[in-house]
C-alpha cells in the first residue's frame, strides 16, 4: 500500500503541476473567460443553472448531455466571481486523478511497472493537457469511464451485486457527460454474460440497474419538463449525420454560427418541430445514404477507421496546435515535425499492445472498452476530444507494447523480435504518413472567435485586426466579413463598412441581421431612400417583426405616413 500511494503520488504531483502551468499560461488568452462554441454554451448553461433553473424549465430536452453543464453549474454557483479559474484547477485535479486511476488500472492488468509508465505519459500527454484547460466534457468522461473499467475488473476478480451497479452507474454517468459512451453498455452486458456464464444473469442485471439509475433521471427529465421522449439527449442524429452522408467532407468542415445554424434548420424546413423528431430526420437522412451507396459508405468506414489510428489530433471547431503560442507546456507536449506527437508514437504502440494482449487474455474487458468506444466514435466522425475517453487505456496498452518489444530484444534468439519491430515501424509509417502542416498562424474561424472575445472586451482595434485576418485566411468567410463591417460601422467608419456588408448581403440574403446593418449603415449616412428599399427587400427576403419597424421608423424620417399594421 505504502508504494501504491508513492507512485501514484508522484503521478499526480506530476500531471497536477504542468496541467496548473498551462491553465495559468493559457489565461493570457481572451477565450479564457469569454469561450467560444461549445465552451460558450458550456459556460451559458452553467450560469442559467447558477441562478437556480436547475430542472431547465422552458429549455426543452437536452440538446447535448447534460452533465458536464451541472458540474459547471454547480462551480459556478460556489465560485460565482472566480469560475473561469477555479473550474480550470478543478478539471486539473480531475486530470491529475485520471492518470492515478490509469495507474490503478494498469497494476491490475500488467503489473506495477508498467502500470506506472503508462501513467507517466498520460501525465505529460499533451491532448490530456490541452482538453484538461478547456470547458468540454473530455476530460470529465474520461475519469468516469476508467472509473467504471476499475469497478467492473474489480467486479468481475469477485464478483459481487453493489460493485456490478457502481460500475453500471458509473458507465452511465461517462454516457451523460458523452453520450457516445453508452455504446459500451450493451457491449459490457454482452460481454458479461459471456463471460461469466453461470453468475452471468445477476451481473448483468446488476450492471444495467445501476446503468439505469444514472440515466433515467434525465429521461423522465426530458420527457416531463421537456415534453418529448429523449433517452439523453436529441444531438445525436445531426452529429450522426455529419459523419455518414455523401458530402462529409464539406458537413464536418461547418463552421459554428451561420454554417452550423444552416444545418440544424434543415428538419425545420420540412415542419418538423419535436426535437426527438429532428434528431430521427437527420437519423433517416445518414440511413439512406448508407441504403444507397453500400461501397461508399464501406469506403468513408475504412477512412474513417484509420483516422482514428492516425498521429494527427483532428480539430473540431477550434484547432489545438494554434495554442502552442501560449503555452511552453503545451509546445512541448504536442508537435509535429515527421511525428504526430504524441499520439502518432502511441497508436502504433498501442496497437501492438492490443495485438499481443488478445493473443494472450482474448478480448478482456480493456480490450472491449477500446475496441467498442473506437467503433462507436468512428460510426460517428472523428475528432481529437472525441477519441480522448478512450486515450489514457490506449497510452497504457502502448506502454505495454513497448514493454513486450523491449523484452524481446532481450531474449535469444534476436530474430523473435525484428517481425514485430518490422510491424511497429510499418504501423508508425501508416500512422503519421502525409500528415497536415503544423500552421502557428490559425485558421480563420479562430481568429473569428478571437474578435469575438475582443470584441466583447471591448478592445475594438484587435477585434477589427482578428476580423481581417480571419477574412484573409478565407474570403468566403462571410459571418467573419459581417463582423468586420459590423464592427466598422460601430465605431463610425460607415462608408468603409457599406461595401463589406453589402457584399455579405449578396451571399447571405435570408438572413435578417445582415439586412438589418446595411439598412443601419444608410440611416447613418442620411441615404433614407436606399435604407428603405434595403428594408423593402429584407421584409420579403427575411420577414421578421424588427424589420417591419425598421422599415416604418425610415419611413418616418422620410416624412412618409406611417402604414397601418395590416397594409401591404
Amino acid at each position: 500500500m505504502r508504494r501504491l500511494w508513492h507512485w501514484g503520488g508522484i503521478v499526480f504531483v506530476l500531471a497536477l503541476s504542468l496541467r496548473l502551468v498551462h491553465a495559468f499560461q493559457m489565461s493570457a488568452s481572451p477565450l479564457f473567460t469569454m469561450p467560444a462554441v461549445d465552451a460558450a454554451t458550456y459556460s451559458e448553461q452553467a450560469v442559467s443553472l447558477a441562478e437556480g433553473n436547475w430542472l431547465g424549465r422552458g429549455q426543452g430536452p437536452f440538446w447535448q448531455p447534460p452533465l458536464y453543464p451541472y458540474f459547471l453549474g454547480l462551480i459556478k454557483l460556489a465560485f460565482p466571481e472566480s469560475f473561469y479559474y477555479v473550474s480550470r484547477f478543478v478539471q486539473a485535479l480531475i486530470g491529475s486523478l485520471t492518470c492515478v486511476l490509469l495507474y490503478l488500472v494498469g497494476r491490475r492488468l500488467f503489473g506495477s511497472g508498467v502500470g506506472f509508465i503508462g501513467a507517466l505519459i498520460a501525465a505529460v500527454y499533451g491532448p490530456l493537457i490541452y482538453f484538461d484547460a478547456r470547458l468540454l466534457p473530455a476530460g470529465l468522461a474520461t475519469l468516469l469511464t476508467l472509473v467504471s473499467l476499475l469497478l467492473l475488473m474489480r467486479a468481475v476478480e469477485r464478483p459481487t451485486k453493489p460493485i456490478f451497479i457502481a460500475s453500471g452507474f458509473a458507465l452511465g454517468l461517462a454516457s451523460l457527460t458523452a453520450a457516445v459512451l453508452a455504446a459500451l453498455i450493451p457491449g459490457v452486458a454482452i460481454w458479461l454474460f459471456y463471460w461469466l456464464r453461470k453468475k452471468a444473469a445477476l451481473a448483468v442485471v446488476a450492471f444495467l440497474l445501476g446503468a439505469v439509475l444514472a440515466i433515467a433521471p434525465v429521461t423522465l427529465r426530458n420527457y416531463t419538463i421537456g415534453g418529448d421522449f429523449v433517452p439523453i439527449s436529441y444531438n445525436g442524429g445531426v452529429n450522426f449525420y455529419i459523419g455518414n452522408n455523401a458530402n462529409s467532407e464539406q458537413t464536418l468542415a461547418l463552421r459554428p454560427g451561420w454554417e452550423w445554424e444552416e444545418l440544424v434548420a434543415l428538419p425545420l424546413r420540412e415542419g418538423i418541430t419535436r426535437p426527438s423528431s429532428k434528431s430521427l430526420f437527420f437519423y433517416r437522412q445518414a440511413l439512406e445514404y448508407i441504403q444507397d451507396a453500400p461501397l461508399d459508405y464501406m469506403g468513408l468506414l475504412a477512412a474513417k477507421t484509420a483516422q482514428f489510428w492516425r498521429g494527427d489530433e483532428i480539430e473540431r471547431n477550434q484547432e489545438m496546435y494554434y495554442w502552442r503560442k501560449y503555452s511552453s507546456v503545451l509546445a512541448g507536449a504536442l508537435w509535429k515535425w515527421g511525428v504526430a506527437f504524441p499520439f502518432g508514437l502511441v497508436s502504433p504502440l498501442a496497437l501492438l499492445g492490443l495485438i499481443v494482449y488478445i493473443r494472450r487474455q482474448g478480448f478482456a474487458l480493456p480490450v472491449l472498452f477500446v475496441l467498442g468506444y473506437s467503433f462507436a466514435v468512428i460510426s460517428f466522425f472523428v475528432a481529437a476530444r472525441y477519441r480522448l475517453p478512450i486515450v489514457p487505456l490506449l497510452v497504457l496498452f502502448a506502454a505495454y507494447g513497448g514493454s513486450w518489444l523491449y523484452a524481446r530484444w532481450r531474449q535469444r534468439p534476436l530474430r523473435q523480435a525484428l517481425l514485430p519491430t518490422a510491424v511497429l515501424a510499418l504501423l508508425m509509417l501508416l500512422v503519421n504518413w502525409d500528415l497536415p502542416p503544423m500552421d502557428g498562424r490559425g485558421k480563420a474561424a479562430t481568429h473569428n472567435d478571437l474578435g469575438n472575445a475582443y470584441l466583447q472586451q471591448g478592445r475594438y482595434d484587435l477585434a477589427l485586426l482578428k476580423y481581417e485576418q480571419a477574412t484573409r485566411l478565407d474570403s468566403t468567410y462571410w459571418q467573419a466579413w459581417f463582423n468586420l463591417g459590423s464592427l466598422r460601422a460601430l465605431r463610425g467608419d460607415l462608408r468603409g463598412a457599406l461595401p463589406i456588408l453589402l457584399s455579405v448581403l449578396e451571399h447571405e440574403r435570408e438572413r435578417a441581421d445582415v439586412w438589418s446593418n446595411v439598412a443601419g449603415v444608410y440611416v447613418g449616412l442620411g441615404q433614407y431612400q436606399q435604407a428603405a428599399e434595403v428594408l423593402e427587400q429584407a421584409v420579403v427576403a427575411a420577414p421578421r417583426g424588427d424589420l417591419y419597424e425598421a422599415l416604418e421608423n425610415v419611413y418616418a424620417m422620410m416624412g412618409k405616413p406611417r402604414r397601418d399594421e395590416g397594409e401591404e
